[in-house]
């Protein structure tokens, strides 16, 4: 436990002295996020963000002496998100769906590579499917959430807060580890990112993190919760157990999922840019930036807490809180369903 503490520290050391090196190389290369209608900033603002944070994480990874095969896929699947993400960064424009579908080929490397998959069914290909879309389905849920100064590293700095906690629960080592190394590199990375911020996580930086986060959570099985999930005469522990870090994972997933029905709703295509998502509508009601940051952040604190108080309540508790979490999503929605913003895409 204390060497994955000084390697979380470690990485938010070259986190923070590296940044202002790739702001840098971000100018040189003409790696910048310009001002325009869609955007907020008023400045041109560099976009190499994710190379700091996967540069920190990679680094730690190598020194810290863990070469297993989950490290290696982890490595070379991050390495590629974070490449392919460079390409949009440098405006070489990629249509969305093929960018789903490099997303998908680039997950399905990293489960060959590291043999992390889901364990729903017996049928290995459809946990290896499951996987591999849940996987791409993260990568781009972030990456849709980094519309705000701050906004995706911090709550990626929360979330995987809230990963530790729980691995350190179940006694899961290499959780706690890759968690805390991915916290110390976003707070590094943070200095510079919160609002007024002076780099971005561009779409290279925001992928990587879905990636990572989404890897923590097929990883982590919340063992507490048998008792649920033979109650519920349930064979496989992850179908239960699976629940809760996709509640610590709420806020990307809510944010998806309210985007994509409006716009259906409204026959707005999906891949079509615009300020229509929870962030945008908070800041419409007339909150500043770093509010609506906060805002949000609370909100992360608020359901992976609930997350916390899932791991020992019995099945009466869980399916409490689970309605709980329902409550507030049927709320959130009803509540930034008052700001009107199609006219305006």
């Amino acid at each position: 436990m204390l060497g994955s503490i000084l390697c979380a520290f470690l990485a938010f050391l070259i986190s923070l002295f590296i940044t202002p090196i790739i702001k840098f190389l971000s100018f040189k290369f003409g790696i910048i996020d310009q001002p325009g209608f869609r955007k907020i900033h008023r400045e041109p603002i560099p976009l190499m963000g994710g190379v700091a944070i996967g540069l920190s994480v990679f680094f730690v990874l190598l020194i810290s002496g863990n070469f297993t095969k989950e490290y290696l896929g982890i490595f070379i699947a991050g390495i590629l998100f974070i490449l392919f993400g460079l390409l949009d960064d440098s405006k070489i424009k990629i249509r969305a769906r093929y960018k789903i579908w490099t997303h998908l080929l680039f997950s399905f490397v990293f489960i060959w590579l590291a043999g992390i998959h889901f364990s729903f069914f017996r049928i290995d290909w459809i946990n290896w499917l499951l996987t591999a879309s849940f996987i791409t389905f993260m990568t781009n849920s972030m990456n849709m959430l980094d519309g705000m100064d701050g906004l995706v590293s911090g709550i990626a700095f929360l979330s995987a807060g809230f990963f530790a906690i729980l691995a350190f629960n179940v006694g899961q080592l290499d959780i706690i580890f890759l968690s805390l190394v991915l916290m110390g590199a976003l707070l590094g990375f943070l200095k510079y990112n919160f609002n007024p911020a002076s780099i971005f996580l561009g779409e290279s930086g925001s992928t990587f993190i879905g990636f990572i986060l989404a890897v923590i959570a097929v990883k982590l099985n919340i063992y507490t919760l048998w008792n649920i999930a033979l109650s519920l005469g349930i064979e496989r522990l992850q179908i239960i157990s699976f629940i809760v870090p996709l509640i610590i994972l709420g806020i990307p997933v809510f944010d998806t999922y309210f985007v994509f029905i409006n716009r259906f709703l409204h026959d707005v295509k999906f891949s079509q840019p615009g300020k229509d998502h929870s962030h945008h509508r908070i800041h419409l009601m007339g909150y500043s930036q770093k509010a609506t940051v906060l805002t949000l952040y609370g909100m992360q604190i608020i359901l992976g807490s609930i997350a916390l108080a899932m791991i020992k309540a019995d099945i009466m508790q869980f399916f409490a809180l689970l309605s709980v979490v329902f409550v507030l999503f049927s709320g959130f929605t009803v509540f930034l369903l008052k700001v009107k913003v199609y006219s305006e895409i």
